[in-house]
């Protein structure tokens, strides 16, 4: 079924029907399904990957590669013809959870309205697992919930894309996820550290990677961060003859609500922060990427 207007900030997706006019060259019209890898088929320049961007952009994308290798000046018109409608689920701590289909860009805050909003034990970070373009991994990003709105801190309301899946955990609960058995929300039940913790979520996978384990907490300025850790750090700290780690120097060990511990795996890089996060070894403090918003 034809749609009959064009919605300008829609995301192409998998599946879509889509028309592509060239008007220098009729030879150049397309009328072509977008594939599950994101691609679409057109003369001269074979496979353009289009996923991701609105029709606006796949516009001047395909006007830019005609130009640079084929014509001195182009005009291309896309017309979506049939949508795929896209979805995006919300689990853990929302009113209403489910899977809820968009057909334009929104932003978390208009995402979570779709569940009815926050349930009233719920955390205050949202954590977003997004499928990467190129492989079957997943990124993961975070946003600060209390930053954005208690603070109005607008900056941290990143956009959805179709297909992310969207978690916010309860309160007096940590998350362990990436490269671990059993990824998942744990409750804590009295002293509990980062080792015990990725231990209940079955142990480290056979692909993760050891000296790449980030806890992702509030500081006491009430700022979040990420701590940069690898098992030897852990062990070491265990191990380093404080019998009594709540008076040692290494009670960082010892979770507190709404931390999270990702575990990365060998050779990929797939966790992400969200905006007004920094990283670094104990707190010290290099800017990590923030999220293309």
């Amino acid at each position: 079924m034809a749609d009959e207007k064009n919605t300008t900030d829609y995301i192409l997706g998998s599946g879509d029907l889509i028309t592509i006019t060239v008007f220098e060259s009729e030879e150049l019209n397309t009328e072509t399904r977008i594939s599950s890898r994101g691609d679409v088929a057109m003369p001269l320049l074979g496979r353009v990957h289009v996923e991701g961007l609105t029709a606006v952009e796949a516009e001047k994308k395909i006007e830019q590669a005609l130009i640079k290798d084929y014509m001195h000046t182009a005009h291309v018109s896309l017309f979506i013809k049939e949508r795929m409608n896209q979805q995006i689920t919300l689990v853990g701590a929302v009113k209403q959870p489910g899977t809820f289909e968009t057909q334009s860009r929104k932003r978390i805050l208009e995402v979570l309205a779709f569940a009815g909003g926050l349930s009233s034990t719920a955390a205050d970070t949202a954590y977003i697992t997004r499928k990467n373009k190129d492989d079957a991994t997943n990124q993961v990003f975070l946003v600060d919930l209390d930053a954005l709105l208690t603070e109005g801190k607008v900056d941290m309301n990143m956009l959805i894309q179709g297909g992310d899946v969207i978690f916010i955990p309860e309160s007096d609960m940590i998350q362990v996820d990436g490269a671990v058995r059993r990824p998942g929300s744990f409750k804590i039940d009295g002293d509990l550290t980062v080792d015990s913790a990725i231990a209940s979520a079955g142990g480290l996978a056979n692909y993760a990677d050891e000296d790449d384990i980030k806890l992702i907490r509030k500081n006491r300025e009430g700022k979040r961060e990420i701590v940069q850790l690898s098992l030897d750090n852990i062990i070491a700290m265990k191990e380093n003859r404080n019998k009594d780690i709540k008076n040692g120097p290494w009670q960082e060990l010892l979770l507190r609500d709404g931390d999270v511990i990702f575990v990365e795996a060998s050779g990929v890089r797939s966790f992400y922060s969200g905006v007004g996060f920094s990283v670094g070894f104990m707190g010290t403090g290099v800017t990590f990427k923030n999220p293309t918003n």
